[in-house]
């Protein structure tokens, strides 16, 4: 196992990238598994994040391969801690050594392994359903992705008076633009100007997430295409066969 870890480390596809998101949490969760995959589909609609979890990939691969794989790629780990399965604590230990940033998640009411303690690692919040599930989830994914607080900083780089929408507004269309590339694998010039409503807010808004390493050109002129670098992933994103 020990050498299964370090023969992993070596491999560029196992870098981490900016909106890629372990999630971990029991085989049989606190919830109903459906409501628990329901809302990880809801998120991956509205946000250009992944949100990956193991059963996402059936592959003859070692399943703890795939996931150590996983986790050398996570920009985050949510790892649900609730009633205390060997397997999630495990995966929390496998991230807090490779200083992910983690949160752990607990249904309100099942037994938390952790105990009491504020760890220093790990921050925590619970939820009672699925509803409070999602909220607590998102809310993390926008104040500690770096794919989302990319975009909150890039609204307020090129946000001034004489732009119709807000800095608000601006982000939510910065993060349509990410969304349209996380779902499409690309967009046009055309495509950007559609969300953000003028041809030159959607070129100084493309160049500005060049800049930062986000997209790059394909193609040239009126073919020319937006795609991620290689520091993001696209939502179907599978960690087992590279």
């Amino acid at each position: 196992m020990a050498q299964l870890f370090e023969d992993e480390r070596k491999y560029p596809d196992n870098k981490a990238r900016q909106n890629f998101v372990f999630l971990g949490y029991p085989y049989s969760p606190a919830i109903p598994a459906d409501d628990y995959k329901a809302v990880v589909n809801e998120l991956q609609d509205e946000l250009p994040v992944r949100l990956w979890y193991f059963l996402d990939e059936v592959t003859t691969a070692e399943m703890m391969r795939k996931i150590w794989r996983a986790i050398l790629r996570c920009d985050l780990a949510i790892l649900d801690v609730s009633g205390g399965n060997p397997n999630v604590a495990f995966e929390l230990g496998l991230a807090v050594a490779q200083t992910k940033r983690c949160i752990t998640l607990l249904k309100t009411g099942e037994p938390n392994p952790l105990g009491a303690a504020d760890l220093g690692y790990a921050e925590r919040v619970e939820y009672s359903s699925a509803a409070t599930l999602r909220e607590r989830i998102r809310a993390f994914l926008l104040a500690r992705s770096s794919a989302l607080t990319l975009a909150y900083d890039v609204s307020y780089q090129l946000h001034d008076a004489n732009l119709v929408q807000t800095r608000d507004q601006l982000e939510q269309q910065i993060r349509r633009v990410l969304h349209k590339v996380f779902e499409a694998k690309r967009i046009t010039k055309t495509g950007a100007t559609t969300i953000l409503g003028d041809a030159g807010l959607a070129t100084t808004v493309l160049n500005k997430l060049r800049e930062h390493d986000v997209l790059q050109v394909e193609g040239q002129k009126r073919g020319a295409r937006w795609v991620f670098t290689d520091q993001w992933v696209h939502k179907d994103h599978e960690v087992a066969g590279t």
